[in-house]
């Protein structure tokens, strides 16, 4: 399992498709969200895009491996379904999620996966990144901005913090980085399981345990 996280507007999403396209044996985690779809996006390729109803059902019925309120009325999480449709065709995992969802996944599977997290270099810089996608108004992105300041004092619980400040070495450094623990890890599907008993406590207590249904 390979996990990418960061704040909103780090990169950690071209940087997902640098991997997807320099190692053959990954495959995305599609997430699934309630937010709105984006006129660049395409549903059931960039997300799972869902009713706010149809979400807090799966969670009633222990659908999602991790899920969380990211924002008020504002859902995103990893289903189960998702991981098996990955194993069944013999890849290994790639997790494009928020910061507190791969802290539990990589406190659920600490041995079987690798930890990645993309800082940013200051709240300026990513404030004119998320004006330039221009796709919030600025109320929504000062609430990201703030979340962010959050997001960085958590970063000391993944396995690599990268500092995102030359492009091109950070993919690179990216790359090498999973590259090399791939060559190490053979084993893809339940039988890399690890039992997910006496772990710390979920960052979100509501996490659901990964588990053949």
């Amino acid at each position: 399992m390979i996990i990418l996280s960061g704040p909103s507007g780090s990169g950690k999403t071209t940087i997902s498709k640098e991997l997807l396209s320099n190692i053959p044996k990954l495959d995305l985690s599609i997430s699934c969200t309630t937010r709105r779809m984006r006129n660049n996006e395409q549903d059931k390729k960039d997300y799972y895009f869902i009713s706010e109803k149809q979400f807090l059902s799966k969670i009633n019925k222990n659908q999602f491996v991790e899920w969380e309120e990211v924002y008020k009325n504002l859902y995103y999480g990893t289903l189960k379904s998702e991981i098996y449709r990955i194993w069944n065709n013999n890849r290994h995992i790639l997790f494009d999620i928020d910061v507190k969802g791969s802290i539990n996944i990589k406190k659920k599977y600490p041995n079987k996966s690798l930890s990645i997290f993309i800082m940013i270099q200051s709240l300026n810089i990513l404030k004119y990144r998320l004006i330039n996608r221009n796709t919030e108004n600025f109320h929504k992105i000062k609430i990201r901005l703030k979340r962010a300041k959050k997001e960085n004092n958590l970063s000391c619980l993944f396995d690599f913090i990268l500092p995102n400040i030359n492009w091109y070495d950070t993919k690179k450094k990216v790359v090498n980085i999973v590259k090399n623990f791939l060559s190490k890890k053979n084993d893809i599907g339940v039988t890399g399981f690890e039992p997910a008993t006496a772990r710390p406590p979920d960052v979100n207590s509501n996490q659901s345990e990964l588990h053949p249904d």
